[in-house]
């Protein structure tokens, strides 16, 4: 198993999703996946739940069926700025943020735009800890200058599963991305983007390009879950 810890997955909150929370659990422990992160997505995409579902996950124990569930989103960026559709009020109990684009929050730009969307995000909101699927090609971005204030400011790339499997030219991208990364000595988290509770961990795609670049262990934040709790347990402190 490429990753112990699956940091991008949606429950049923996120109506284009079709598992529970329990659902996902089940499933993790079956596949030794020792922990994901409940990500489903913030208030400004269509799909998404109430901003209530983020303030009582604190409801939500913290392991259930012997896997570790932490409490998280995928948050959207709202504009050129790296603005994100959730405040720190809404974030101060979350304890895992993905901040990805999507199309009906925010239309795509320039390269140059939708880049400086990402090193804004970075730069200015201490909340986020990685950003999500950028190798989708609606997105067109610079991905040497995103891996290097990413390394700089002890920030994540996803390589992202979804992507890789069902949209177009992210196979290629993420491709580049790893090369770039692994030169740059930039840390990735590669998530399955789950919807469904049997594709929690399920890495295959990444696994085949991580094998071609020979992109170093040591860079997958997440190949140890240890290392995401202590980094969880102490990132804001």
């Amino acid at each position: 198993m490429l990753i112990e810890a699956d940091l991008h997955c949606h429950s049923i909150a996120s109506s284009h999703a079709y598992s529970t929370v329990k659902e996902m659990t089940e499933a993790a422990a079956e596949k030794g996946v020792k922990a994901f992160a409940l990500t489903d997505h913030a208030p400004s995409m269509p799909d998404a739940p109430h901003v209530w579902h983020f303030h009582n996950l604190h409801v939500l124990p913290e392991k259930i069926c012997g896997v570790r569930v932490l409490k998280g989103v995928e948050a959207n960026i709202m504009s050129f700025d790296g603005n994100i559709d959730m405040t720190d009020f809404d974030l101060k109990d979350i304890e895992w943020v993905v901040a990805s684009c999507h199309i009906p929050v925010i239309k795509p730009g320039t390269v140059e735009e939708n880049t400086n969307a990402y090193i804004n995000l970075i730069k200015n909101n201490r909340a986020v800890d990685a950003i999500g699927h950028c190798t989708t090609r609606n997105y067109p971005v610079d991905f040497e200058k995103i891996a290097g204030v990413c390394k700089e400011y002890n920030r994540f790339i996803e390589i992202n599963e979804s992507s890789l499997t069902y949209k177009p030219g992210s196979r290629e991208n993420a491709f580049e991305l790893l090369k770039i990364c692994k030169k740059m000595e930039t840390n990735i988290v590669v998530n399955t983007d789950a919807h469904y509770c049997s594709l929690i961990g399920k890495t295959t795609v990444s696994e085949e390009l991580i094998k071609a670049v020979e992109f170093p262990e040591k860079l997958i934040f997440n190949a140890d879950a240890e290392r995401v709790i202590e980094y969880i347990s102490g990132k804001r402190n």
